[in-house]
Order: structure tokens, then C-alpha cells, then sequence
């Protein structure tokens, strides 16, 4: 059996999914990362491979179009282990054949499909359905027949983000049996998330509208951008109802038989991040990993930092599950992810790491600010329960949905027709560093002088000394059932989020009619804001005990966490110089990982010329040493290099004989 490689090809097949910025209704999909490498398990040559294009027909005639990839050469007793890519919405076979060839060459069995009303299969999308996990299910089954190619039926994992994380995901709780799964960008109440709080989310109106090449929907799915453009509560309703019928999957998550990991995003711009961590808790009868990472738009990396952090965290994770390694071990804690931090640092937010064995949200209690008078964010509540401010929702002209659409909600036909306007309330400055870790809650007591709908939109800043602030989150509420001047009373959740407030600066919140900000033009990339209400109205917020906002904060510097990666590891990656230098003829090389992985360690001459590999296999975190003997080799100068995931150092010796 040719020695067990994984490369990180086969996860960014995670990230292949759909939806970027919207502009005039034209949709870019977020860039495909082709240069990132992942630790190797080993150097062995790429083999060559042979592609089959093949098709697979479904109980209901529907033609998925497929490919495989199968490695040249005698596979391995069992048969070759196999890696199944599943594509975004709107993508199809083609996009994942780069990554499906580049795996096969290091001993994989490899294969993808393009799903129904996608690419060139037939049949209609019904938009990331249990028709599509029934469909996931008949294809896996199909190719464990495959063994005359040399497949291990027993040894598959699949993975994929987005649409790719959600449908592999629902077909395990319908009964798929492979060996693992990677579900990421996947919460399973993920249609409901489209509709949170009663707001219709920008990013479903981008997924529905795909163009008929791109993505053929059933007469269902076709009918969902007329009903959002129509702005009307009965169509809003049935959007509402119909959208998480048969899509949702939250109640049969205990049914899951397969190790999985779920990965995340805390600013996701298609669905809130608290799904993922509640469906992570429901997940009770199969070994699970949930990493949740500070992630710009709907995959991708937000730093090389994070993305080394990110990797290690899945490599961990398939070398203990398809590469049965020795030596390897499962990610040490349940729960892994990523505290952003403000300033940041050039092009990246500055990140924090932290694991934990805990829920994340039973790690936190509340911190609670009341909407206090004069604009102030306090940690006691008002005292007069009639006390309120006002935030007008003004509309003329007759303005549509789709002309706000079109606008981008910034253009001059939109603005002339629809005055935004807001309130602030900012908290004293901070006397310690406080950890955002959770979901907020917001309770509202308001009421409203418009018909039928009511909307409040809620950005959370963190403003520092110098007066510059930053968006950090946002929280929206729809009232579809309102009656125009009845006072009520609503508790609702906001997005997930992981942020550490730094001492000496302060918290604002932005009570608003529309979910936009001047920080748009990062923020627009990860959390992206709601259709708004199209209703003339005064919406008012009582300044009393019913009107505050619940963040999960704890003291940044509490001890919440396990160590990152076991128990003693060091902080950071180091190569320490040898020991003695100059030498005769044996010396000691030194060098410490924080996290476990390949490692490769090679020694060269003064030419450049690599004269022996010292270290090329895997290893644990933690501080190790090897031993070289340079006993044939002659007196000189030369230098020695470690490469780990992407750290890479080099250092010189001198050997005097």
C-alpha cells in the first residue's frame, strides 16, 4: 500500500460554494484557493490516474452526471481509499475535477457528481431538499459497487460546504453509512436561518435567483423571488412556511450514526452560526468536531493565520479517521474556533484561539445592557416604563422591493424614497477585556404606527478612546403580524459570534430602519444585511426593563479553555540552533510544534544541494530533537530546514573535522 497522503486540495473542496457580492443581480462566486498545501504525510511521487466520466441513473429516472478518478497500480489490500466531493449550489462535476484529480494522485479513489438541476444532470432543484439527500444516499451506494476499480467500500469520506456540507449531512441522518463526513457551512435549520427573525436574509433572493444554466428549479423553488419581491405579508408568510418543509433537518440530527466534523463561520452572509452549535449539542450519537472560525463571506480563510489553524484542525481529524497513522490522534477538544479582535491587523482581523470540551453556549452568562435615556447603554434598567425614542421608517414615491433590489439599497432612485434613520445607545468604557462567545439575545418592548409589518435592525459596535469604531454584529427582527399601533413585547436571537472587547473601549449598539453601515464595505462580505420593510411608520423602543440586549460576555482572561492542542504543547513553532556548533561529528537539532502534523527536516550543502532527510513523518505537538551524524560527510558549512504545514525555518552549522 503506497503510504497514506492527504493533501489540502481535498479540503478546500469545503469552500466550493456559491454566492458573493451582489451586482445588478449579477452574482460572483467567491475564489477557488488553489495554493495552499496542507502537511503531507508522506513524499511518495504522485501516480498517474485515469478519468471516467459516468452517469447514474435514480430510482425516480433522474441522471446524475459523474466522474471518478482511479490511481493507476495494485491498490492496497481493502482497496484504495475514497474521497467524495460535493459541489456548491449552483456549481456541478466540473468544478471539484481539479481537486478530485490532484487527491487521486497520492493513492485516492476519488469521484463527484453534479446534483439534479445542476450541470448536466437532469431532473429540478428543489433547493438543497431531502430529495437531494436521497439522491446522495442512491449515488454512495452506487459506487461501493465500484469494487472491480479497486474502491474501499468501507473506507469513504465525504465532504463538501455549503450545499456540498448540507446534503451529505441530511443523508446521514436519512441513513447514509460512510466512514466520516466534513459538513461545513451547513447548519442543519439552515432554511429557517434564510428567514430569521421574521427577515428575509439578501442571500436567499441571490440563491433563487441563479440563471436557468446555472441552476433549474422546481415550480416551487420558481415561484420564491416572485413572493419576495412582492413585499406582501401573505406571500412573506407562505416564503416563510414553504422554505424549511422538507429542507431543515434540526429534530433527526440524533439519528446521525457517522463521525463528522461541522465547520463554521461567526459572520457567515448565508446563515447564522448558532445552528451549527446548537445541532452540535443534538448530535449525540455519533464523535463529532465543530470548529467555527472567523471566516469573510461564505468560505475562505480570513488570515494565513487562521488558515494554518483551520487546516491542522481537519488534518488532526483525517489522519485518526482514513489514515489509521501512528501516532495519530483525534483534535483534543469538541469544540475549536476563533475570536476576532479590533484593531486590524493590515488586511486581517487579529485572531485568538481557544478549544474547549464545553458547549459553547453553556460556556457564558449573560451580560446584560438596557436601552437606557440620552443614548447610554447601561448595565441598570431605566425607570420609567413610557420613556421612548422614535426611528421613522419613511417611504414615498410607491418604492418596490425590486427597485431596492436593483439599487443595491444605495442607488439615487432608492434613497430619494427611503429616508434611513437611527438611534445609539453606547455602554461606559470597558474596565477589563470581555470575550464575545455565543449567541445574543435581544428583548424589545415597542410599538409601531405602521400596518402589518414593524422592522428593527441592531448593529453592535466597539467603539474605541479615539472615537473609531468598528461593526462587530448585527441582530434583525420582523414583525409580519403587526398591528399598527399595539404595543408588544418580543425575544429574539441574533447571529453567533466569537470577539473579544478590548479595556478602555465601549460598546454601541445601533437601533435602525435599515440594515446597512458605513463599515459595508467589509461587513457586506460576511453578514450581509435583510430586505427591509417597504412600510411608512414611526417604530418606537421603550427605554425601560423590557428593552435591553443580552451578549455573552465573560472576562477574556477567564479560563474557559482546554490547551490547544494537548497538554504542555508550546505556543508557537520554533527551530532552535544546534547543539554543539560548530560540531565532530554528531550534533542535536531541536525544534518545537504547536500543533501535531508532518514534519519534514532535511539538511543541505553550501550549493544548496539536499545531501540527507533527517525527519519526513508525522508527529505530535510538543518539543522534539533528533540526532545527526555527519560522520560522511566533510568539514563545511551547512544549513538545515524544518517545514511544517506552512511554517518553514532554516538555520546554519558548521561541522569541523
Amino acid at each position: 500500500m503506497r503510504s497514506a497522503k492527504f493533501t489540502i486540495l481535498a479540503l478546500l473542496a469545503v469552500f466550493l460554494v456559491q454566492g458573493s457580492l451582489l451586482s445588478q443581480q449579477k452574482r460572483a462566486r467567491d475564489n477557488y484557493d488553489f495554493l495552499k498545501l496542507l502537511p503531507k504525510y508522506s513524499n511518495t511521487d504522485a501516480v498517474p490516474v485515469t478519468r471516467v466520466d459516468f452517469t447514474v441513473t435514480l430510482s425516480d429516472g433522474t441522471i446524475l452526471d459523474a466522474l471518478k478518478f482511479i490511481p493507476q497500480g495494485t491498490p492496497p489490500a481493502g482497496g484504495w481509499p475514497t474521497v467524495v466531493f460535493v459541489h456548491g449550489y449552483g456549481d456541478n462535476k466540473e468544478t471539484l475535477a481539479g481537486f478530485a484529480k490532484a487527491q487521486a494522485e497520492y493513492g485516492y479513489y476519488t469521484t463527484t457528481f453534479s446534483m439534479r438541476g445542476q450541470g448536466n444532470s437532469t431532473g429540478l432543484s428543489n433547493l438543497i431538499s431531502r430529495t437531494e439527500a436521497q439522491d446522495m444516499i442512491q449515488f454512495i451506494n452506487f459506487i461501493k459497487q465500484d469494487t472491480p476499480n479497486g474502491i474501499n467500500p468501507d473506507n469513504i469520506l465525504v465532504m463538501g460546504g455549503s450545499q456540498g456540507g448540507l446534503v451529505p449531512y441530511m443523508a446521514c441522518t436519512m441513513g447514509m453509512n460512510v466512514k466520516t463526513i466534513i459538513s461545513a457551512l451547513a447548519p442543519p435549520n439552515f432554511a429557517t436561518s434564510w428567514i430569521e427573525n421574521g427577515c428575509i436574509k439578501m442571500t436567499l433572493l441571490w440563491t433563487v435567483e441563479y440563471t436557468p444554466d446555472t441552476a433549474r428549479y422546481t415550480p416551487q423553488v420558481e415561484r420564491m423571488s416572485d413572493w419576495i419581491y412582492s413585499s406582501q405579508k401573505q406571500y412573506w408568510d407562505s416564503l416563510a412556511f414553504y422554505l424549511p418543509q422538507n429542507r431543515d433537518f434540526m429534530t433527526t440530527i440524533s439519528n446521525n450514526r457517522v463521525p463528522l466534523i461541522m465547520e463554521g463561520s461567526w459572520q457567515d452572509k448565508f446563515f447564522n452560526a448558532s445552528g451549527i452549535m446548537k445541532a452540535s449539542v443534538l448530535n449525540t450519537n455519533s464523535t463529532f468536531r465543530l470548529y467555527l472560525g472567523a471566516v469573510q463571506g461564505h468560505g475562505g480563510d480570513n488570515s494565513p493565520t487562521e488558515d494554518t489553524w483551520h487546516m491542522q484542525f481537519f488534518n488532526d481529524w483525517f489522519f485518526y479517521w482514513l489514515f489509521n497513522v501512528n501516532g495519530s490522534k483525534m483534535p483534543v477538544a469538541n469544540y475549536d474556533y476563533a475570536s476576532t479582535m479590533y484593531p486590524a491587523n493590515g488586511l486581517y482581523w487579529t485572531f485568538k484561539h481557544d478549544s474547549s470540551k464545553t458547549a459553547l453556549q453553556n460556556i457564558t452568562a449573560p451580560y446584560r445592557l438596557y436601552f437606557n435615556t440620552n443614548g447610554r447603554l447601561t448595565t441598570s434598567a431605566g425607570t420609567n416604563n413610557n420613556t421612548r425614542v422614535s426611528i421613522r421608517n419613511q417611504v414615498t414615491g410607491g418604492l418596490t422591493m425590486e427597485e431596492a433590489v436593483n439599487e443595491e439599497f444605495t442607488g439615487t432612485t432608492f434613497t430619494s424614497k427611503f429616508k434611513k434613520n437611527s438611534v445609539a445607545f453606547t455602554s461606559s468604557a470597558l474596565t477589563s477585556d470581555k470575550k464575545w462567545l455565543g449567541i445574543p439575545k435581544v428583548n424589545l418592548d415597542y410599538i409601531s404606527s405602521a400596518s402589518t409589518f414593524t422592522q428593527y435592525n441592531f448593529q453592535v459596535l466597539e467603539v474605541l478612546p479615539n472615537g473609531k469604531e468598528k461593526l462587530i454584529n448585527r441582530i434583525n427582527y420582523t414583525d409580519r403580524n403587526y398591528t399598527a399601533n399595539s404595543r408588544r413585547t418580543a425575544n429574539f436571537e441574533g447571529q453567533a459570534h466569537s470577539h473579544i472587547f478590548k479595556t478602555g473601549n465601549r460598546i454601541k449598539i445601533i437601533i435602525t430602519n435599515l440594515d446597512t453601515h458605513a463599515d459595508d464595505q467589509w461587513f457586506l462580505g460576511t453578514n450581509p444585511f435583510v430586505l427591509p420593510v417597504l412600510n411608512n411608520g414611526y417604530n418606537y423602543v421603550y427605554l425601560n426593563n423590557k428593552s435591553y440586549i443580552d451578549l455573552p460576555l465573560v472576562n477574556a482572561s477567564d479560563e474557559l479553555s482546554v490547551n490547544d492542542r494537548g497538554n504542555g504543547s508550546p505556543s508557537e513553532f520554533s527551530l532552535s540552533q544546534n547543539y554543539p556548533n560548530p560540531f565532530n561529528p554528531v550534533t542535536t537539532i531541536s525544534f518545537s510544534l504547536p500543533l501535531s502534523g508532518l514534519v519534514s527536516l532535511k539538511i543541505f550543502d553550501i550549493t544548496g544541494k539536499e545531501i540527507k532527510t533527517l525527519l519526513n513523518e508525522f508527529k505530535n505537538a510538543g518539543t522534539n530533537s533528533i540526532t545527526f551524524d555527519a560522520s560522511a560527510f566533510s568539514s563545511g558549512v551547512y544549513f538545515y530546514k524544518l517545514e511544517s504545514g506552512s511554517y518553514t525555518d532554516t538555520k546554519k552549522m558548521i561541522l569541523i573535522k
